[in-house]
């Protein structure tokens, strides 16, 4: 299980979407949704004292959903989940109330909308804080200029923040060096850190406006992108220096196509390469110790992901393949090598789903080594 841990942070999110995603049908006004646990079984805990929900998990309902989907279909084990969810008409969520285990709200949260379907209030409560975050916009434009937030703690003053989003954003202007074909990306911003003595820094605006280096992208003499370098210009307590803090390579297939990216750093490396119809088919990384890490996926004839492989200093450490019915997986063949690498027989894990007349599934069990352990509920009410 450990090694499930550690592919999650290796995973980036675009990974994950290549499996089939939990979605609702139709034209949802509520949806309430928890899991049971079944035959003695109980959330997965990494360390003794972690809540039902996990260890260090950020307590934020996109996160938690994340989580609760990726243990669901992608591990023998389970994350928490228990929610009530409501949307209006325009599928927008308008209230969501997340619970523990014993029914005590974790967290409280209320949106409101306009016309245009822009998000112009948003409400947060738990037992510790209330908080409220109100957005401004010019005219029909859908980006957001102000945003104004209070925040009040237990036995403490409200306190207020109100912030100029679109002068946050710095204006970026490009030069290009038509000797080295090369673009250089120059941030121009005010913003800059200022000592509030005892050597604390705080950051502020400045009363004039600098040209910092942002991004250098290097170009073969077809005009491709071979290589970018990034640049951290924000982090130098001396508004002086920049830091590399990001250097990618890509190669090229005889159609333009991007076949294999490069993340360089330091002498290591992350890469991936894509098949022809753009999902990735491996991706790479050393680390500091020299040991190389990878993972290998394959495709079903529609596109579906069949299979994942990982593999650490050349040995199997996870390996998970999919079965569907459908649009929807029914069962998954789960190896987790980590620190037992003479296993071999795979955990087996089935999916039984019942639907509603909208076709959304309403209930799932997993089964797993042919014992029922959890079930996922969704009570859906429609408009």
């Amino acid at each position: 299980m450990k090694a499930i841990l550690l592919f999650f942070i290796f995973s980036s999110s675009f990974f994950y979407s290549q499996i089939i995603k939990d979605t609702v049908l139709g034209k949802p006004k509520s949806v309430k949704e928890f899991v049971i646990f079944l035959n003695e079984s109980g959330p997965f805990n990494f360390m003794k004292g972690d809540d039902e929900y996990g260890h260090a998990t950020i307590m934020k309902p996109k996160n938690l959903r994340l989580s609760m989907k990726r243990s669901w279909f992608e591990t023998d084990f389970c994350r928490y989940i228990n929610n009530e969810t409501y949307y209006d008409k325009n599928r927008n969520i308008i209230k969501e109330t997340w619970y523990y285990k014993s029914g005590e709200i974790v967290e409280d949260y209320v949106y409101t909308y306009d016309d245009l379907n822009r998000l112009m209030l948003e409400k947060s409560k738990n037992k510790y804080s209330e908080k409220t975050s109100r957005y401004f916009y010019n005219g029909k434009n859908k980006n957001v200029k102000f945003k104004e937030h209070y925040s009040k703690w237990k036995d403490e003053p409200v306190k207020r923040y109100f912030n100029n989003i679109e002068n946050i954003k710095p204006l970026f202007i490009t030069k290009y060096d038509t000797l080295s074909n090369t673009d250089s990306i120059f941030a121009i911003t005010n913003n800059i850190w200022k000592g509030v003595g005892d050597g604390s820094y705080t950051r502020s605006n400045d009363t004039i406006y600098h040209k910092k280096l942002n991004c250098v992208k290097f170009y073969d003499n077809k005009y491709r992108i071979v290589e970018e370098k990034f640049f951290n210009y924000e982090d130098d307590l001396k508004n002086k220096k920049i830091y590399l803090n990001g250097h990618l390579k890509y190669e090229y297939d005889s159609y333009g196509n991007i076949i294999k990216k490069t993340n360089v750093d330091d002498g290591k490396f992350y890469s991936y390469m894509m098949s022809d119809s753009g999902k990735i088919i491996k991706e790479e990384k050393k680390d500091s110790f020299g040991k190389t890490s990878y993972t290998v996926y394959n495709y079903t004839k529609d596109q579906k992901l069949e299979r994942e492989t990982s593999y650490y200093n050349d040995n199997v450490s996870l390996d998970i393949r999919f079965e569907y019915k459908d649009n929807y997986i029914t069962k998954v063949f789960y190896l987790d090598k980590f620190g037992q690498q003479n296993k071999i027989e795979p955990t087996v894990i089935t999916f039984k789903y019942v639907f509603d007349k909208k076709n959304n599934w309403t209930e799932i069990i997993k089964n797993v080594d042919g014992k029922d352990l959890y079930k996922w509920i969704r009570k859906i009410e429609y408009y």
